[in-house]
């Protein structure tokens, strides 16, 4: 029965700062400090499940060198509590913090292959740890705050109770490159010069073309880009490959471009394993969403400056792979000689193993003594480019039916010459067999079997043909194979019916351009000023004449006023192309006009002006000269009138 109580856990954490491991040699070098409350041990206590909290430590180069912090844990020591949990059965040493207690990260420049949070024994224990956790950049002079969560989940069984758990988070400052493109990288996030950056020791190099837009995984303008050659151990390759030279991380991490910037590594001869060609040297990608790693299928390998460079569009961690050593060729196996009249059983010969190893993603399928498919098999890479389909009852084979160990899928950098009129669509795949005694043999399919390849289609031209698998060989060259019947045409996917293997790749015609269009001339646009005009005033006609075609051309224009021709304009425009043109027209009649050139018609009018006589005034000064006459004599008269002596 689990008791309800839980008794106190107590972190106790030491944060560690190591120097820089170039400090020695450098004569400027990178100088890490510790601030913020990562300066001082975290001594937590009382924990209960469901308890969580955070601490802020800050980080500063005080150096005059660009470097990037590695940081692990170490020192775990998890101890049982004063008060095992007995009701647990387990009250030995060590104790079970370790296996709930929590830790996040956040941080500017924080990259990790792990996922965090993350209980503390699942984080790096070393700086060479392949679960890597940095800080990229830590600029000479800058400061970067992290943010350490601790969380105790509320899920935590009893068997944690009263336990206690301390340990060590170290920082190491390493000395790096990093370019600043601040400069030469507008706001639209577009190179306005070509720039080229440099890990520390010149190993490594990222290219970026002038006209490339670049943008981090924010979706914000580039102000600094790098190349970094890192000291922790990188993710295992797969079983069937090798890692050759350095591991590299290409920042910052999760920028993308819209056109690929090529990088290149460096490698030594010496790291090559014995019976490994240069040429079988491929640059590899490491998903972080998937947890692989992805070859790159394009790629120039350099022998003389032994460097191998491919076009990236992303930028992540990177390293360059091998296939592992060339196996000894297989004893032979012994013939037992029989005796007598052989059972039935005896007679009955178990099928045989033919491995396969399709870029690396490698497998056994039986086959039959005659080396015939039993059921129906599909032979795929890891990145599902390449599928070969094969039917139950085909015989695989080498040449002269003989018998094969091995069926191998690569990329080679073999260069095929192609005529002018075709474009390559997919790397040159090389699919060859191996006999008993590990000699390279031709394979032959008996019946055909499918073969179906993706391609880029954003490396297909417009106007061309359905793109087609071809088969290469030095005798015949290019030969176009037929896809099956029932094939569909498919945008990104061709298919072909093989009976042999050799080099296969995807290739397109492409059209000639078609003939540019002759000149067709269009008019547009007919505004007459003013629509009203006065007898007299002159009336300005404008019109927008276009080329519709791709080629130049020349043509007469009429402008034709009430069914007269009154104007001829020749005009000549390139193609595509438009002008606007302008007459003007003056002593038309009045009334109405109707304008038409080249289809198109409107109407105006033309309007008289008249002026009516001027009407015979009144004289105001005359008229109030005979009023005031009037009145005057009336005034005199009355006076006389009134001043006559009465009579009696």
């Amino acid at each position: 029965m689990l008791s309800a109580k839980i008794l106190p856990l107590i972190l106790v954490l030491v944060l560690a700062v190591f120097p820089p491991a170039t400090v020695q040699a450098a004569t400027n070098p990178v100088n890490l400090e510790l601030g913020g409350e990562g300066a001082t041990p975290w001594v937590i206590s009382h924990i209960k499940p469901g308890d969580s909290g955070t601490k802020a430590v800050e980080l500063r180069n005080t150096g005059g060198q660009d470097g990037f912090v590695t940081i692990w844990v170490s020192d775990i020591i998890s101890t049982e509590g004063l008060n095992p949990e007995s009701e647990m059965g387990d009250t030995a040493e060590p104790g079970e913090a370790a296996d709930y207690m929590q830790l996040n990260l956040t941080a500017t420049g924080l990259t990790t292959d792990i996922s965090l949070p993350a209980i503390i024994s699942d984080l790096p224990q070393s700086a060479v740890a392949s679960n890597g956790i940095e800080i990229i950049p830590l600029k000479a002079g800058g400061t970067v705050n992290l943010t350490w969560e601790w969380e105790l989940p509320a899920q935590t069984g009893n068997d944690a109770q009263g336990d206690s758990i301390s340990f060590t988070i170290n920082y190491l400052l390493r000395e790096c490159a990093i370019t600043d493109v601040s400069g030469v990288v507008n706001a639209d996030g577009v190179f306005t010069q070509g720039v080229t950056a440099n890990s520390e020791s010149g190993k490594g190099k990222l290219t970026v073309s002038q006209g490339t837009t670049g943008k981090t995984k924010e979706n914000q303008p580039l102000s600094e880009i790098w190349i970094i050659e890192m000291d922790n151990e990188p993710p295992p390759p797969p079983l069937n490959k090798t890692i050759v030279g350095l591991y590299y991380e290409a920042g910052p991490e999760g920028t993308t471009f819209d056109r690929p910037v090529t990088i290149t590594l460096a490698y030594d001869q010496s790291d090559i394993p014995a019976g490994v060609s240069e040429g079988e040297l491929v640059i590899a990608m490491w998903d972080e969403s998937a947890l692989q790693w992805v070859e790159l299928g394009s790629y120039t390998i350099d022998i003389v400056n032994n460097t191998i460079s491919s076009p990236i569009t992303q930028l992540g961690r990177y390293t360059i792979f091998a296939p592992p050593p060339t196996p000894p060729p297989l004893p032979p196996e012994p013939v037992e000689e029989k005796k007598g009249t052989p059972s039935p059983t005896e007679e009955v010969i178990p099928p045989k193993s033919l491995e396969v190893d399709m870029l690396g993603k490698t497998g056994k399928v039986e086959i039959g003594t005659d080396g015939t498919v039993g059921e129906p098999l599909i032979l795929i890479d890891r990145a599902g480019n390449f599928t070969l389909d094969i039917e139950s009852g085909t015989k695989i084979s080498g040449s002269g039916g003989i018998e094969l160990i091995r069926i191998e899928l690569r990329i080679t950098d073999i260069q095929i010459v192609v005529p002018d009129n075709m474009v390559i669509l997919s790397p040159v795949y090389e699919l060859r067999g191996y006999a008993r005694n590990m000699e390279i043999a031709d394979i032959n399919f008996n019946p055909a079997a499918t073969l179906t390849i993706r391609y880029d289609t954003e490396k297909l031209p417009e106007n061309t043909l359905p793109p087609f698998i071809a088969n290469y060989a030095e005798e015949q060259g290019l030969v176009q194979l037929q896809p099956p019947s029932d094939a569909t045409i498919e945008v990104g996917v061709a298919k072909a019916l093989i009976s042999h293997a050799s080099l296969f790749v995807v290739l397109a015609e492409v059209l000639p351009p078609p003939p540019p269009l002759p000149a067709r001339f269009e008019v547009s646009n007919l505004i007459i000023n003013p629509q009203e005009a006065q007898l007299g005033e002159t009336v300005t006609i404008t019109f927008t004449v276009t080329n519709e075609g791709a080629a130049a051309g020349s043509a007469e224009l009429y402008l034709i006023v009430d069914s007269i021709v009154r104007m001829v304009k020749e005009v000549t425009l390139a193609g595509q192309s438009s002008e606007t043109l302008t007459f003007e027209v003056s002593n038309l009649a009045a009334g109405r006009h109707k304008v038409e050139i080249a289809g198109l018609s409107e109407q105006f009018s033309v309007v008289r002006v008249i002026t009516p006589p001027e009407e015979a005034g009144v004289n105001w000064p005359v008229i109030d000269l005979g009023v005031g006459a009037v009145i005057v004599a009336g005034v005199l008269g009355l006076y006389f009138i009134t001043r006559r002596p009465h009579q009696m």
